[in-house]
């Protein structure tokens, strides 16, 4: 970390994320905020590929596969086991590895080697701590690091004018501007921002 502080460029890009019909939703089908979130982020870095890269010292590296590192906390500190491939794996089957992984950790087991390499990025989701955003440290040599924030009801001003409520969530993306620039950050988070909005569209997949 203090090496990844010391020589990563980092910069931050928050967003707002209508999270109304995520949470209508996920009880149907028996899913957790989280796993819209991971299938969601890995539709986008399909999409974004120059997110889904790596610093090789020199350039930015795109990874040929999907990888992302879920940060688990535990009684004995804090985790990344990875969902691998995730380019392939449908909602359903995020949720069930994610979950896997989830249990390894509360239970106390050890992870293997295999269950801990290869992130090619990841995500850290402070909401259940009731934070409200945060901006993570990039984990050396991927591009970017996602931080997810807290699921809260606030007064939005809907299509009409009208004041409403809606349960609202920040996304942050801490990037190493050596390998994107706020244009790429940008343009990733409202990729994500469109499939939670409408997350039917995970769902259908």
């Amino acid at each position: 970390m203090e090496e990844a502080w010391r020589t990563i460029p980092h910069f931050y890009v928050t967003v707002a994320v209508d999270m109304t019909d995520v949470v209508r939703i996920r009880h149907d089908h028996a899913l957790t905020v989280n796993d819209f979130i991971v299938a969601a982020t890995a539709r986008a870095l399909a999409q974004h590929p120059w997110v889904n890269a790596s610093w090789n010292g020199e350039q930015g590296i795109e990874m040929p596969d999907i990888n992302i590192a879920i940060a688990t906390a535990t009684d004995r500190g804090l985790y990344y086991p990875v969902v691998h491939q995730c380019r392939q794996l449908s909602l359903e089957q995020l949720s069930d590895k994610a979950q896997q992984l989830a249990e390894e950790a509360e239970n106390g087991q050890d992870f293997t080697e295999q269950e801990t390499a290869g992130a090619t990025f990841t995500i850290t989701n402070m909401g259940m701590f009731g934070v409200e955003s945060c901006g993570a440290i990039i984990t050396p040599p991927q591009a970017a690091v996602l931080s997810v924030g807290s699921v809260k009801g606030e007064v939005v001003v809907d299509d009409q004018g009208q004041p409403d409520v809606a349960l609202m969530m920040r996304l942050t993306l801490s990037a190493d501007h050596r390998v994107l620039d706020g244009a790429d950050a940008a343009e990733f988070l409202d990729t994500i921002k469109c499939y939670l909005e409408a997350p039917v569209m995970l769902v259908r997949e």
